[in-house]
């Protein structure tokens, strides 16, 4: 056994657990300089470069790891070890957590993997990191002083344990439970079950903390007395710590927690086995660390501090799946999620793919730069303090649920094709083909105007044929104007005899067209002027229309373009026609594939490039992009630029619009919004109001429509934080399309993420609804308000009691006061008595 065991730890230190290069800080005045580290077994290694043949090596056998900050902004930690320091930094933050993971693991000779979910945080080892101390504080491990001028000390970032550097590595692992066998002894068993006991830990009490026994103050400035229960935060003296219930009621956040002892294990398949029934709704938090300059660590570990640190991730370390998949087995959970827009909408679509939405509720902690979709459920639009927490998490127990609208992004591009100027030989096939196409779409819309009873739908399918009569005639135009025969090539003879068939073919084809395009103005043309008919009469008239087109339709001769049947059989097979009509649609429907899912907004031209360059710089440049005000100022810097440039001036002319399936003449514009909550930008209204009119609707997220709005240029945006504008709607319907026209693409972007589009089709259809947490400020300030009047007018004046009553509601030294003055009262009153009556002898006696 003991030869096997070395040989596996052999194995072990000749296996590189973990390399790369780092940053480490020299002892000469304190600069950085690029090392290559390389960690095997209980020693980490470290040269200039991997190739160099010297390495200089620190035993890691009695050593800890630790942040060198609260804020650690430079992703910098320390190792330290009894003979020396190394003070490290990493290029992320990600980069820095599996580097300390890694060190932490070779300690216990455990299998480090990064990408794989990780026990270590639920190991009981501390996470360290270096601090200093406004007043005086104790080490945990040897009891005595911890220096606060600099930082020589560490404190845990969970349960804020307190160790000298050198004390570190003898702490125990007795860092905050977070699963039944962390526990360990202390846990309770009764006839009713396991029990949550109390953790305490002892001394480095707040200023004003008092007794909960005694309601005297704790804590001492001199010395480590006195204990603090991690859990319910209950503070006693040494001398009443017996005096408490051993039961730990789990203080303000209860709901919100999950004891330790309702997580028992983890399964085969990874999910957490949950065996208290108290445990009815717990909250999972997952927070984006990167997210408002960096603040996110902060919350991490607040969070870890407030609740369970089992339910507590990091997105940046593992993504949002780590988290789902280990509470997918709850009934019911609610999440919140900790940063900005592009967090909220990861973590909704990892709900998508494990098919969660029914057995959780989502809300939102705003710590990203615009926070459009905290802002209208009601969480504002920052958060930067973690001292609120506490008062955050107790209104997030009583908010109410609402259904979020989400809508799929469906694209298809057109394929590419290079049309040379001298026109090779092709497939016959290929020009009909296309022509073919476009005259099933005019018999399609042909059928339709004879079919339909409906006064709208004549109207718009005549608008409709009328538009792609235009398109075929363009194209037919541009396709005999393309097709140049090269000299030499064909003999002239049969260029005449087979050249001129298609070329008259497609002279009839125009005429007819334009013949068409004629009798369809002068009928859209008459059902405008009768719009004011009575609804009876509509339908006389409506089959008078239909008569005058099929007759203007029988005038016109079937056309045939290269032996191919233009009107086929459509217009006398009507029944056949709608199913092709429907086929024809679902197969549209089946060319576009889903390119992402909007939750916010959809935009397209001048504040879909403005987001790209700002995407494209962040990139570039991570540190210029690294805070919300360098954000903002970012934004503003694009938009006055597009403001000169106008890029997308005249974007009208590149895209066509559908709302609902009905073409929409667009303004001179320079872009579109989408718009599904009424937040735009970071705050901006810009469907220019929350009230319904006479036009349009009152916005909302779950009424399944959308608001389309043109964007004008940056100005316009620009006054829309100021002012409510209304010009620029265009509609409110179910379902957009989007045509990109031309060859060249047009940036596009989707709750802040934009990429180019190239031409082709966009469609917004709605794709499901997601419960969301919302907190209603008016009825919580209404609530308050009026348990405020309660409370005072509760006051009642106070009772008449008998003196046994009385007696009850008094403390021991008034009752003997009371006591005391009934019986002074009882002899001044026997006096006053014995007074009296010798007053009244003597006037008897001198009478």
């Amino acid at each position: 056994m003991t030869e096997n065991g070395e040989g596996n730890e052999q194995e072990k230190s000749r296996k590189s657990v973990k390399e790369g290069l780092l940053l480490k800080q020299t002892s000469s005045f304190q600069r950085w300089k690029r090392r290559y580290f390389k960690l095997r077994g209980r020693t980490l290694y470290y040269a200039k470069d991997s190739k160099s043949l010297i390495f200089d090596e620190v035993d890691l056998s009695d050593a800890s790891v630790a942040e060198t900050s609260t804020k650690n902004i430079n992703n910098s930690f320390t190792v330290i070890t009894p003979f020396r320091k190394l003070m490290l930094c990493a290029e992320s933050r990600k980069e820095m957590e599996d580097w300390i993971s890694a060190l932490k693991s070779v300690q216990k000779w455990e299998t480090y993997e990064a990408s794989q979910f990780n026990m270590e945080h639920f190991s009981g080892m501390h996470n360290w990191y270096a601090c200093s101390h406004a007043r005086p504080t104790f080490c945990n491990v040897c009891r005595e002083a911890l220096p606060g001028v600099t930082s020589h000390g560490l404190s845990c970032e969970v349960c804020k344990f307190k160790a000298h550097k050198r004390c570190a590595v003898r702490s125990t692992n007795n860092c905050k439970w977070t699963t039944l066998a962390s526990i360990g002894n202390d846990i309770i068993e009764d006839e009713d079950g396991v029990s949550m006991p109390h953790q305490w830990l002892e001394g480095n009490l707040p200023v004003s903390a008092k007794c909960v026994v005694c309601d005297r103050n704790c804590g001492s400035v001199r010395r480590l007395q006195d204990w603090r229960c991690l859990w319910c935060k209950a503070i006693v003296h040494n001398s009443c710590k017996e005096q408490l219930g051993k039961v730990c009621p789990l203080g303000q956040c209860k709901v919100s927690i999950i004891p330790p002892t309702a997580l028992n294990s983890i399964d085969s398949d990874g999910f957490w086995k949950a065996t208290s029934p108290s445990c009815s709704s717990p909250l999972l938090v997952m927070v984006n660390s990167k997210s408002g300059d960096n603040q996110g660590v902060k919350f991490l570990r607040r969070f870890k501090q407030l609740l369970n640190p089992a339910q507590v991730f990091d997105l940046m370390n593992g993504g949002p799946q780590l988290g789902l998949r280990l509470f997918q087995k709850f009934e019911t959970f609610r999440i919140l999620v900790c940063g900005g827009d592009g967090s909220v909408g990861w973590v909704l679509s990892e709900l998508d793919k494990l098919s969660l939405h029914k057995q959780c509720q989502l809300g939102v902690l705003p710590l990203g730069t615009g926070n459009d979709l905290a802002r209208v459920l009601g969480w504002g639009g920052l958060c930067d303090d973690d001292a609120q927490l506490l008062q955050i998490l107790e209104k997030l127990e009583r908010a109410t649920t609402k259904m979020l609208d989400r809508w799929s992004v469906m694209t298809y591009e057109v394929p590419t094709k290079q049309t040379p100027a001298i026109v090779k030989e092709e497939d016959p096939s290929d020009s009909p083909l296309q022509i073919t196409q476009y005259a099933d779409s005019v018999a399609t819309h042909l059928t339709k105007i004879l079919d339909s009873d409906k006064h709208s739908d004549v109207i718009s399918s005549c608008a409709m044929l009328n538009e792609k009569l235009d398109s075929l005639v363009k194209a037919l135009s541009e396709d005999a104007n393309a097709q140049l025969v090269p000299s030499g090539s064909i003999s002239p003879d049969e260029s005449d005899s087979d050249q001129s068939r298609p070329f008259r073919s497609r002279e009839q084809l125009m005429l007819r067209a334009n013949s068409l395009k004629k009798a369809l103005r002068q009928i859209i043309d008459q059902a405008e002027k009768e719009k004011v008919v009575p609804q009876n009469c509509l339908c006389e008239q409506g089959d008078g229309k239909k008569k005058k087109a099929e007759d203007q339709l029988k005038e016109q001769p079937l056309i045939n373009i290269n032996c191919i049947n233009v009107h086929n059989t459509a217009l006398a097979h009507t029944k056949g026609t709608k199913k092709a009509l429907k086929k024809t649609s679902i197969k549209n429907l089946l060319q576009c594939t889903e390119k992402c899912v909007m939750n916010n907004y959809f935009g397209i031209g001048l504040d879909a490039k403005i987001s790209l360059e700002f995407n494209n710089k962040r990139d570039e440049h991570p540190k210029k992009c690294s805070s919300r005000t360098k954000n903002m100022m970012w934004y503003g810097v694009l938009g006055t630029k597009e403001l000169v440039q106008k890029t997308y001036k005249n974007l009208e002319q590149r895209v066509q619009l559908e709302c609902d399936g009905v073409p929409m003449s667009l303004p001179s514009l320079q872009g579109l919004a989408v718009l599904n909550i009424p937040s735009y930008a970071g705050g901006i209204n810009f469907w220019g109001g929350t009230k319904e009119d006479n036009n349009f609707g009152a916005p909302s997220f779950d009424d399944k429509k959308l608001e389309v709005v043109a964007v004008f240029g940056s100005m316009q945006m620009a006054m829309s934080r100021v002012i409510n504008l209304q010009h620029h709607r265009i509609a409110q319907c179910r379902q957009v399309k989007i045509t990109i026209l031309g060859d060249e693409g047009v940036p596009v972007q989707v709750d802040g993420e934009a990429w180019i589009q190239p031409p082709g089709i966009v469609q917004i259809v709605h794709k499901n609804r997601a419960p969301m947490l919302t907190r209603d400020r008016a009825f919580e300030s209404t609530l308050k308000s009026w348990e405020d009047k309660r409370k005072g007018d509760s006051r009642p004046a106070r009772p008449r009691l008998n003196s046994q009553q009385s007696m009850e509601y008094l403390s021991e030294e008034e009752c003997a006061q009371v006591q005391q003055l009934g019986l002074v009262a009882d002899t001044l009153i026997n006096r006053c008595v014995c007074v009296c009556l010798y007053e009244e002898s003597m006037t008897s006696t001198q009478m």
